[in-house]
């Protein structure tokens, strides 16, 4: 039996809590064309967003690959942190699509770590990688993310997860000394609280109080703005940021056994890397009694590209098998 194929062109979508990033890719041995960039909060439905967008091209896509940043339900799925929900085939009949498949955006990017190219990513720990050994790829925006790649010959297989919402507590006297703070707001502190656009403001909030600084509201842009200008709040809320950062990536390691790297992505990593301590993020991440031997061994990289998530999505589109998701139960149809 021939595997399932897609047929071309393909729409393809990065579809955050906060913005939809639209490409398209002509035939599998071209890349993609990024076509707009949309805010998730200026149409009603994906639908609505979508169209805008392909009625403006020559010629229509005949399928669609979506990554959503949110759990899927088969051929369904809803953004975690914004109002769109997705359902494959009502958006093939209404795109007059012949075919399409959703992915969790953590799939697109562990997809996207078999076809980056070396100028997409900087290494912070070189360490010695497994040829063939699990690759892990998580990481802060709108919320958190993390999705494992794992190779078997030349069939790969995508493991998506809802990371973000593990719980997280301190391990320092520094952490100590916040935890409070947050947790006056926050009952519950999770991966996504403080790791994400939002954490980001949460964790100034608590710097800035617990070291009697009145801070005004800011956003995570803010924040890392200042911080970069040298503000003492957003400054000492950096430090604690990456702290934080390489103990939960170093954490995940060990889960995922990843020993072919662990790849940070999302939009906050690479904004703040000139703040990146790396002795500091060496020592958190491989420092995780009695494994330090393994962590010592798995490289730590942080992904630079903007497009990631598409480079994710064509080579999925071009080779569904090679991803494990030639999956009839996951591809929808007008």
């Amino acid at each position: 039996m021939r595997p399932p194929s897609i047929a071309y062109p393909v729409l393809i979508a990065d579809i955050g809590g906060t913005n939809c990033r639209l490409s398209i890719v002509e035939d599998p041995d071209r890349p993609h064309r990024h076509l707009a960039r949309i805010g998730t909060g200026s149409f009603m439905t994906a639908e609505e967003a979508f169209e805008s967008v392909v009625a403006t091209l020559p010629q229509r896509p005949l399928s669609a690959l979506l990554a959503v940043a949110g759990p899927l339900e088969g051929r369904t799925a809803q953004l975690t942190n914004a109002s769109w929900s997705f359902d494959g085939p009502r958006i093939a009949e209404a795109l007059g699509l012949r075919q399409g498949l959703l992915v969790n955006d953590f799939e697109a990017l562990a997809a996207s770590l078999a076809v980056l190219r070396p100028g997409d990513v900087e290494t912070l720990i070189a360490g010695e990688p497994e040829a063939g050994g699990v690759r892990l790829v998580l990481g802060p925006g709108t919320g958190f993310g993390a999705s494992a790649l794992l190779t078997h010959g030349e069939r790969g297989f995508l493991i998506p997860t809802e990371c973000g919402h593990i719980g997280l507590g301190p391990e320092d006297p520094a952490e100590q000394r916040i935890w409070p703070a947050l947790m006056a707001k926050e009952p519950r502190v999770t991966v996504e609280t403080l790791l994400s656009g939002d954490g980001l403001v949460r964790l100034h909030k608590a710097v800035a109080a617990t070291s009697g600084m009145l801070e005004p509201d800011v956003s995570a842009a803010d924040i890392s703005r200042l911080a970069l200008d040298g503000n003492p709040a957003a400054l000492m809320t950096a430090v604690c940021f990456w702290r934080l950062l390489a103990r939960v990536a170093g954490d995940l390691a060990l889960a995922f056994k990843a020993t072919g790297g662990v790849f940070i992505a999302g939009g906050i990593a690479p904004h703040l890397m000139p703040l990146a301590d790396r002795a500091t993020i060496r020592s958190v991440f491989s420092s995780k009694p009695p494994m330090e031997e393994l962590m010592a061994r798995i490289p730590l990289h942080v992904v630079t590209a903007q497009d990631a998530a598409e480079q994710g999505l064509a080579a999925i589109a071009a080779h569904l098998q090679r991803f494990g998701l030639d999956d009839p139960k996951r591809l929808w149809f007008g």
